[in-house]
């Protein structure tokens, strides 16, 4: 694999983009990310799925920038995936013919069990180790679910739900009842799927979950493995529905997502009506890490090897100069933690950590406070 890959994500309402170098075998560390709202499905589930040229030169002037951007890295692969709202589109042989003639770009178009799967490596290898969590993925035109337990995908279900399908449909339109007739239709064919935690991936749970924490004051900005109340997470999507613009800007909703975000918390709250869901966990990755990791992986059945930590050996890449040593100080630390541990009485499930904590103090000497 090559040192330096970029990866790009065309969804219905966004286009992202983002660079990974590789410091060592399965170490990685993002060098550069990037996203243009291009909202490729604008008007195409109007007009019988088939892309507008608006839309398309939008996404075709975005993808010139972000090939402009992954050649000035130097990036020597590019990895380019294409999900709903291509596959809807009768046309879209035109766009991909467009593209690939005028920029060079191969883009691939997965089906909808490939989108919900590549979300769900992503989660399952870059998330705290989960026991029966469904991943939920909404998107512009569709909605990804994945059964994860462990580190193992058991089921990928892809529905025709997505939050620019339901406005453009039902929303644009005040139908909500049709809206949610849709949606609980859809969501019949997820019977016999169980799960106790939620995963949410996507704009739209990472936006109601940033909200939340931007209102609830807290104390850290950070959104990747952020457990909300659920409570209040169900509570704040109907607010959502209920209220108007100048509400959705006093609960914390982004300009930018106005028109999107009432049909996926409709989306949302019909699912945890369906599920007993008992604990909320969103994810900063998706399909585009989902991406990289299945090309990083792929001789490990898209795995890391047992007891690794990409985190960790990124850092120690980085900002450790001798691994001998560090090692070392890791291994003298747990010995201490085992003779004292009993009398200190220190619970022995911290003995994992402390040993991270001792083979990573070294690095202090260059990772500064930013």
């Amino acid at each position: 694999m090559a040192k330096r890959v970029a990866v790009i994500d065309i969804g219905s309402n966004s286009a992202r983009m983002v660079i990974y170098e590789k410091t060592s075998r399965f170490a990685f560390h993002i060098l550069h990310e990037a996203k243009s709202r291009v909202r490729i499905s604008q008007n195409a589930y109007q007009n019988g799925g088939n892309l507008q040229e608006v839309p398309m030169q939008r996404a075709y002037d975005a993808l010139e920038d972000f090939l402009c951007i992954i050649a000035s890295f130097k990036a020597r692969k590019t990895l380019c995936v294409a999900t709903s709202a291509l596959r809807d589109a009768p046309n879209k042989g035109e766009f991909l013919q467009r593209v690939k003639s005028g920029l060079g770009l191969a883009i691939k178009v997965i089906d909808g069990e490939r989108e919900a799967y590549l979300g769900a490596i992503a989660c399952a290898n870059l998330l705290p180790q989960q026991q029966n969590a469904l991943s939920i993925d909404i998107g512009g035109g569709s909605t990804e679910f994945s059964l994860i337990h462990n580190k193992d995908i058991l089921s990928k279900i892809s529905l025709n739900l997505g939050t620019v399908r339901l406005k453009e449909l039902f929303f644009d339109f005040n139908n909500i009842d049709g809206a949610k007739k849709l949606v609980d239709a859809e969501l019949e064919k997820l019977d016999g799927l169980d799960a106790a935690r939620l995963i949410g991936i996507g704009g739209t749970f990472r936006a109601i979950s940033y909200a939340i924490q931007t209102n609830s004051n807290h104390p850290l900005e950070k959104l990747h493995a952020y457990t909300p109340n659920y409570k209040e997470f169900e509570l704040f999507l109907e607010k959502i529905l209920d209220a108007d613009e100048d509400g959705l800007k006093k609960l914390g909703i982004k300009h930018s997502r106005f028109d999107v975000i009432k049909p996926g918390a409709l989306i949302l709250l019909r699912v945890l009506k369906r599920f007993k869901i008992k604990e909320l966990i969103t994810s900063g990755v998706g399909v585009r890490e989902g991406a990289f990791l299945a090309d990083l992986l792929r001789s490990s059945k898209d795995k890391f090897p047992a007891n690794y930590n990409p985190s960790v050996r990124y850092l120690l890449d980085a900002h450790i100069d001798d691994l001998s040593h560090a090692n070392l100080l890791a291994k003298v630390t747990k010995e201490l933690f085992d003779l004292t541990c009993e009398t200190l009485k220190i619970e022995k499930k911290y003995r994992y950590e402390l040993g991270l904590a001792a083979k990573l103090c070294m690095s202090g000497s260059t990772i500064h406070f930013y």
